[in-house]
């Protein structure tokens, strides 16, 4: 059975403001998993930067037997907050990008415009 991490991208009024990341690669065992690990990496450091250099608290959700990590903004925020979380998600989808390019059997990625009042 043939597995793979899909993750997907929220935006709202042409920003980033979340993500949505679920399933495993299922490209090697537990622990030995570079795809897995990759993308894991991407996720909980963006999750990170939001905290610790935009300084904001996201909304955060993970199952990690599932392998399901969620991210979203506040809905309120500064406009200096926005810009720089969204400069952090398009670093994180562009490095998933790049992992979905050279392993697509593993990885997927899709981008879903919400209305600000969905996030």
């Amino acid at each position: 059975m043939l597995t793979m991490t899909k993750v997907q991208m929220i935006k709202a009024n042409g920003r980033f403001v979340g993500f949505k990341a679920s399933g495993h690669t299922g490209y090697a065992a537990a622990g030995k998993d570079i795809v897995c690990a990759g993308v894991s990496t991407l996720v909980q450091t963006t999750a990170l930067g939001l905290e610790r250099i935009v300084g904001i608290n996201p909304h955060l959700e993970q199952e990690k037997k599932s392998g399901y990590f969620a991210c979203s903004l506040p809905s309120v925020l500064e406009q200096e907050q926005l810009i720089k979380a969204d400069l952090l998600f398009n670093l994180m989808y562009l490095g998933l990008q790049q992992i979905a390019a050279e392993f697509p059997k593993y990885v997927g990625i899709s981008i879903k415009e919400v209305e600000k009042n969905e996030v």
